[in-house]
């Protein structure tokens, strides 16, 4: 953690108040959705840190902290101060979540939908009963993860740089909120251009994707409902194609890693996985045509 932000945990005797301080303005807005994510983030953890480990827990925990860091520095941009430090420790926080997270997906999703199959290979049966001790010791580095990366200090920096801010106007704002949208949008065009069926550019279509619907549905309030909700049902109809290829794909890798010695019982997993990644990725370049039909609604000046 950056000496900014234990100063900022040290040299305040009371946290910054999350409320609306200017009404119901677009800043605002932006304000209590971050602090939403925030505290969703906090809550996910506090339940696993306490409770039984449970597999939506720790996509709570990630799908939130990916949130914040997919917007967190589109939106420091109103200021000299690009929250640099608390970006870089709330990936750092996800990131050491991230192999339990796969075995969870390999196990429930890829496995399970491999097996309920009707003529699925029999000798991978006993696959999830072999792979049970390392998905166990994945769910311990998990919670040990959890414990050394408390929320607090980052909470406590994004409040206080969200309180000495001065927050830009309305308008302003919606041309921010704009000019993030747009570059989101590029990202995601150059890297469509670029989907040649491998896992890595896959991977990148992916993140690009999840950055933008993001992005959209923080700023959604600034423009017509109906235009926000078109592209984020599309880009949600893009993410799920993405996110089946991209799982099946990690899913085949993932497994061959686990259990190098069963090579027999694998084997029919694998192939499944690569053709149903395969199948996936040509839904995923429908929905990416429809998305591209749509009319980039934060161009227009009449908005």
């Amino acid at each position: 953690m950056s000496a900014r932000q234990l100063h900022t945990e040290s040299s305040r005797a009371t946290p910054v108040r999350s409320g609306s301080r200017h009404g119901d303005s677009s800043f605002d807005r932006i304000h209590q959705a971050l602090d939403g994510y925030f505290a969703k983030a906090v809550e996910a953890r506090k339940r696993l840190l306490d409770g039984p480990y449970d597999a939506k827990l720790i996509h709570a925990w990630r799908v939130n902290l990916r949130r914040i860091t997919a917007t967190l520095k589109d939106v420091a941009r109103w200021s000299d101060d690009d929250l640099h430090d608390v970006h870089a420790y709330l990936r750092t926080a996800r990131e050491a979540t991230g192999q339990s997270r796969d075995i969870d997906i390999l196990l429930e999703e890829t496995l399970r939908g491999f097996l309920e199959k009707k003529d699925h290979d029999a000798v991978a049966e006993k696959l999830p009963a072999k792979l049970v001790d390392q998905q166990q010791q994945a769910h311990q580095q998990a919670v040990i993860a959890l414990k050394k990366h408390s929320l607090t200090v980052p909470l406590r920096a994004w409040r206080h740089w969200a309180a000495s801010v001065e927050p830009p106007s309305d308008s302003m704002m919606k041309k921010l909120a704009a000019g993030a949208i747009e570059r989101r949008y590029g990202v995601l065009l150059k890297r469509a251009a670029k989907l040649d069926g491998g896992q890595k550019r896959l991977h990148r279509l992916r993140t690009a994707t999840k950055k933008l619907r993001y992005s959209i549905e923080l700023y959604q309030h600034a423009f017509p409902k109906q235009a926000t909700t078109a592209w984020l049902k599309q880009l949600a109809d893009l993410q799920t194609h993405l996110g089946l290829a991209h799982d099946r794909m990690m899913g085949r890798e993932l497994i061959a890693s686990l259990a190098p010695d069963d090579r027999q019982a694998i084997k029919p997993v694998r192939r499944w996985a690569r053709q149903t990644a395969y199948d996936a990725s040509k839904d995923a370049t429908q929905s990416l045509a429809a998305l591209d039909r749509l009319k980039p609604y934060w161009r227009s000046r009449a908005h």
